[in-house]
């Protein structure tokens, strides 16, 4: 470029004699100067603004991949944390935000067994996207990425529920609905919309994404993963037992109480005993078996390559997760440590029973339920971000008889509000009003409205410093001027 600038200048340029080149040359070196001081700064300008759009893009996207995560926390815009001056102002999502709310995962295992001819060999086993099955195994799990929580739900298979169809509505056993699905719309896609509406219509759950597993599908899972080994208590422990997975050849186990170690086969049995005992127990064996799969996942660090490890066992299970969100569920998922807590409709509360036997009309056994049992159930594992892992303690400060009401209080929060946990603490000496104090700063939303329910003003909670950690979060004592809130 230099050269042919050079000559357009001494010929096409050029001025006539009697002119003083001299002259126009520093002009004409301005102007070049100048244009290129614009175009390097309507470059530059450019640039940063690229910067700033893709920069903030990422602010966006970051947080629906993953979900609890801003740039910062991801490490992504920490050199810029040098400036005086941010060129991008990044806020984290809110508490409130979609990106920050709980995600809910519909866990399906569905009981696939070959049919047999006359002459004894297997039929082939129905297309997925042709035949409805029976949901052997239904949970819900749930992952809060505020509170870095997760938990799971089973239902008991046997529950009777409203199935809502798009002509009618009708009654019938919970472990029915995914098939209803499948067999009017002829794909699995159906039937996982099916009993996603069912779940929403009769437990007021939204799920996210799903996961549907066969058995044989668990079974190569707990195999890849190298066996679990499973702390079976006394009253879950399975003496001689045939066990079968395809109607036809069998064994005989028994998992007895203590360590077990288990393979695919093994693990697979073990969650589908209920010969001589309850549906209930079942759950409770399935979940076991969860809990310890999800430990030896966490000893593996596996979900250090979430998408190596989906890559690898796709063949096993089918969701609509997308892959792009892989990383962002696993680092979550990270953060829990693994402390998966387990949760079934079939337990009691407060020693009144949530599942009641019947027997249909039609003859059908089936499982009713107790609507306020199962809320509470409900509220403990989908509990509000901002009350996740908190504490509570309650004191007497009433004086005699005050026991009686702190009690009355503690049931209060914890069947009413769904507070996760509500502990007793020592009596105080009789004061006249009820105290709120708060340690630390992290569960004040939970503080203010303990406030609110117990009609006390928020300037009255006290706040002190959090020094122990085994205190709780907040600490109630209860005065001469107390009243059961809701009474």
């Amino acid at each position: 470029m230099g050269f042919v600038a050079t000559r357009i200048e001494d010929s096409t340029l050029s001025i006539p004699m009697g002119r003083k080149r001299e002259r126009a040359r520093p002009t004409a070196k301005r102007a070049s100067r100048l244009q290129r001081l614009t175009f390097v700064f309507a470059l530059l300008v450019f640039g940063l603004a690229s910067t700033y759009s893709s920069i903030a893009l990422l602010a966006r996207v970051t947080p629906a991949l993953f979900p609890g995560k801003d740039l910062t926390s991801l490490g992504i815009i920490r050199p810029l944390a040098a400036l005086d001056a941010p060129l991008v102002p990044i806020k984290s999502p809110s508490e409130a935000s979609v990106f920050n709310k709980r995600i809910n995962l519909l866990v399906l295992g569905i009981d696939r067994r070959p049919a047999y001819g006359d002459d004894g060999k297997p039929l082939p086993i129905p297309d997925n996207e042709n035949a409805g099955h029976l949901t052997d195994t239904i949970m819900v799990a749930t992952i809060d990425p505020i509170g870095k929580t997760s938990a799971v739900l089973s239902f008991p298979r046997d529950m009777l529920i409203d199935i809502h169809t798009k002509d009618f509505e009708y009654e019938d056993r919970i472990n029915t609905s995914f098939g209803v699905g499948v067999r009017n719309g002829k794909t699995v896609s159906a039937g996982i919309e099916q009993l996603k509406l069912d779940m929403k219509e009769n437990f007021g759950i939204e799920i996210d994404h799903y996961v549907v597993l066969d058995f044989k599908g668990v079974e190569k899972l707990v195999d890849a993963v190298g066996g679990v080994e499973v702390d079976i208590p006394y009253d879950l422990s399975v003496g001689n037992w045939f066990y079968s997975d395809d109607d036809l050849n069998g064994i005989w186990l028994s998992f007895p109480t203590g360590i077990n170690k288990l393979d695919g086969y093994n693990a697979v049995a073990f969650g589908r005993h209920r010969e001589y005992d309850s549906d209930f127990k079942r759950v409770k064996r399935q979940q076991l078996v969860l809990k310890a799969a999800l430990a030896r996942v966490f000893s593996l660090q596996m979900l250090n390559d979430p998408l190596g490890l989906w890559d690898a066992y796709s063949s096993t299970v089918r969701t609509d997760i997308p892959k792009a969100k892989m990383p962002g569920y696993a680092a979550l998922l990270k953060n829990t440590n693994g402390q998966l807590a387990t949760y079934s409709l079939g337990d009691p509360v407060n020693d009144v029973p949530t599942m009641t036997g019947h027997i249909t009309a039609g003859g059908a056994a089936v499982q009713l339920w107790d609507p306020e049992n199962v809320q509470y159930w409900l509220s403990q594992v989908f509990t509000r971000s901002q009350y996740s892992a908190s504490s509570v303690e309650i004191q007497n400060g009433y004086g005699e008889d005050g026991s009686v009401r702190a009690a009355a209080l503690g049931r209060y929060l914890k069947y009413s509000k769904g507070l996760p946990t509500v502990s007793y603490g020592p009596d105080q000496a009789a004061q006249p009003h009820t105290s709120i104090t708060l340690y630390g700063n992290e569960k004040e939303t939970l503080a203010k409205d303990i406030a609110k329910w117990m009609g006390i003003q928020e300037s009255e909670i006290v706040t002190l410093p959090k020094e122990d950690t085994s205190l709780p979060d907040v600490v109630i004592v209860i005065g001469k001027d107390f009243k059961v809130p809701g009474g």
